[in-house]
């Protein structure tokens, strides 16, 4: 798949995944004739580094991640407590942006009585 096909797929722009793969957080993408031909372990890639982000991993953190991912099992403990941690983080926005969302509905409730 090339890098067009991967961009709209996951609905990011060329740019950032060549900015991921920069970064390190894509292996060496293969190329045929210098074009990037994405495998689908790089799809599985992008798509948990997109999942991570969009919960609030920075990229550093990701970029830890996937190193020690990379060391293999000895690792698994940590990588399931970075996750569990994010997990949490997670968790708490999502029940902040619920208590934020319960208090605009107040908030309108209170301007259209005034109506």
């Amino acid at each position: 798949m090339k890098i067009d096909a991967v961009a709209k797929q996951f609905n990011v722009s060329t740019a950032t995944i060549r900015y991921y793969e920069r970064e390190g957080l894509l292996g060496p993408i293969n190329r045929v004739n210098g074009i990037r031909q994405f495998a689908s372990s790089d799809l599985e890639r992008i798509d948990f580094i997109l999942c991570v982000k969009e919960c609030g991993m920075t990229l550093a953190q990701i970029k830890h991640f996937l190193a020690i991912y990379q060391k293999g099992d000895d690792t698994i403990e940590e990588r399931l407590t970075i996750l569990q941690d994010q997990l949490v983080q997670s968790e708490e926005k999502v029940n902040q942006l619920k208590r934020s969302i319960q208090h605009l509905k107040t908030k309108i409730e209170d301007v259209k009585q005034l109506m």
